[in-house]
């Protein structure tokens, strides 16, 4: 048996877990995805059942199964079905599209993807660029499309897993993320690393058996899947996730769903707190919800807390870190515009650009190294390199900025300059500036974030042209076939030259984003909103 801190785990795996839970609690509710309600013993029991759909299609340890949908029941088939028979789960950004959506299914190495009737114009759009040997599984419509294999071919009952090893530190998961540096990859976690969030959320949200969660977190980011489906399953509750965040009807569904726990995090919090006032809005009986307001105005967890009357628990973590709440605030000993402390799951330190330890409330970049086996990331898919980088000195190298007080207390005050992150999604200013830069008007460009009226951060770029300066819709519309929604520059503001260092002509970017927003061309202003399809892709 695994044993953190003191405690003996009888899981290594989430399947591992779920199984017992259905063995216990059978027909009782656990959760209902997308307006599908399922007891533990029928996700069990599905779940056992597209495991071996996926043997049949040749899945096994060691290989590789992707998803492109945004929340609903046969994401949780999948992930749980996959973890079975000891393969990895990549859930992919429902928001890709094109070569950003090519590039994930290839690098994942995936050779089975499901996809559901809204990705699957963008899949077609694709097709040709995608492995030879992918089978591609359709949820719903695009099942029936040729070629595509019915999502309900895959459920093959009463079949019998071969035996597998499955130990803790096997791989279970590839999510794609920010990273730290350079293009977006994929964070492969080990199984255990599931089970230790499911542990963590049961300590910082002090979880009751029987209580409800309320979600709207994506299942391809690790807050969906660790948040709104391992935290309560962990600890015996019951989860409510519906398929989008929607701002004007949140506190509807929470009320209606009866919710204890919630987690509108980052700009999320933002929206719910700029809302008009409504009648009944406090009708709700929450108890707590998550906090990551790092990037956010100062007075909106304040408000939000005044105004909806619910406690707050502020966390940290990422990715690479095993997912969210490596670090939290505890109820009852929480520090003002603190991120809390590990609470034994990690160590923290604060180092400047030589790795050296900084000193009490000296800022420099956050890193981490895990107290728990198995409980970070195994590395980053097909990139050895840049896992020896990140993970050098023995210190996992968040990219974030911030500082420890004298107690041990964490202060997040901000990303590197060259990711940026809008409404919970992390991008790569490198990826965006790669793209817009093969446009044939474009000389040089450099991609930051400015702040956002919501909280987090907008995509802005500086534009040198290579003569007369291009229509920023020309570069909007160029972007649009080219990248997912979400990365798309709000702003566009044309240069004549950028600040550069003095010995290898590097632009320096910190003073690019100090330049301000004033002059800059604004999309929202000129063009309106992104339009509904890529809102919907985007999550916007």
């Amino acid at each position: 048996l695994m044993l953190v801190k003191g405690r003996e785990i009888p899981w290594n795996t989430v399947p591992e877990l779920l199984r017992d839970k259905a063995e216990r609690f059978g027909d009782a509710f656990f959760c209902e995805i997308y307006g599908r309600r399922l007891s533990y013993a029928e996700l069990d029991r599905l779940s056992q059942a597209v495991a071996c759909g996926l043997v049949a299609h040749d899945i096994k340890k060691g290989g590789c199964v992707a998803s492109y949908m945004y929340n609903c029941a046969e994401q949780l088939f999948g992930w749980f079905a996959a973890g079975r028979v000891g393969a990895i789960w990549a859930p992919l950004n429902a928001a890709l599209s094109g070569d950003d959506l090519a590039y994930a299914v290839r690098d994942a190495g995936a050779t089975l993807l499901v996809v559901e009737d809204e990705t699957w114009d963008r899949i077609a759009a694709i097709r040709e660029k995608l492995p030879e040997n992918l089978v591609l599984v359709g949820v719903g419509e695009c099942g029936k499309v040729n070629g595509v294999v019915p999502f309900e071919e895959l459920i093959l009952e009463g079949g019998a897993l071969p035996e597998t090893d499955i130990g803790p530190g096997d791989p279970a998961m590839i999510i794609y993320t920010g990273g730290t540096t350079g293009l977006p990859k994929g964070v492969v976690l080990p199984h255990f690393a599931h089970v230790c969030a499911g542990l963590r959320y049961g300590e910082v949200l002090e979880a009751r058996a029987g209580e409800r969660h309320y979600s709207t977190l994506p299942l391809f980011h690790a807050g969906g899947v660790q948040l709104g489906i391992v935290g309560p399953l962990f600890n015996d509750m019951t989860v409510v996730m519906d398929r989008r965040f929607s701002g004007s009807g949140y506190w509807q569904r929470v009320i209606e769903v009866d919710a204890d726990v919630i987690d509108p995090i980052g700009t999320m919090m933002t929206v719910l707190a700029q809302q008009e006032e409504t009648p009944g809005e406090r009708d709700h009986h929450v108890r707590i919800t998550t906090g990551v307001s790092g990037q956010l105005p100062e007075s909106v967890p304040a408000r939000f807390a005044e105004r909806f009357g619910i406690d707050i628990v502020d966390i940290y973590g990422l990715t690479e870190a095993g997912g969210g709440m490596l670090t939290s605030n505890r109820l009852g000993y929480q520090v003002p515009d603190s991120v809390g402390r590990p609470h034994g799951w990690c160590e923290v330190a604060v180092v400047d650009a030589l790795d050296q330890s900084q000193p009490a409330d000296v800022s420099g970049e956050i890193v981490m190294r895990p107290t728990v086996p198995f409980s970070f990331m195994l590395g980053y898919h097909n990139n050895a390199i840049l896992t020896v980088e990140v993970m050098r000195n023995q210190w996992l190298h968040t990219g974030d900025i911030g500082r420890l007080d004298s107690a041990g207390n964490l202060f997040f005050e901000g990303r590197q300059v060259h990711w940026l992150r809008r409404r919970g999604e992390n991008i790569s200013a490198y990826e965006v500036e790669n793209i817009l830069s093969q446009h044939p008007a474009v000389e040089e460009v450099i991609v930051v974030g400015v702040p956002s009226e919501l909280g987090e951060e907008e995509v802005k770029a500086y534009v040198m042209a290579r003569a007369e300066a291009p229509d920023p819709v020309d570069l909007v519309e160029w972007c649009g076939t080219r990248m997912a929604a979400f990365k798309i520059p709000r702003f566009i503001e044309f240069v004549d030259d950028f600040p550069r260092s003095a010995t290898k002509r590097e632009v320096e970017r910190g003073k690019v984003k100090d330049w301000g927003n004033a002059n800059a061309w604004d999309r929202d202003r000129v063009m309106g909103r992104l339009s509904s399809q890529a809102q919907a892709k985007s999550g916007a």
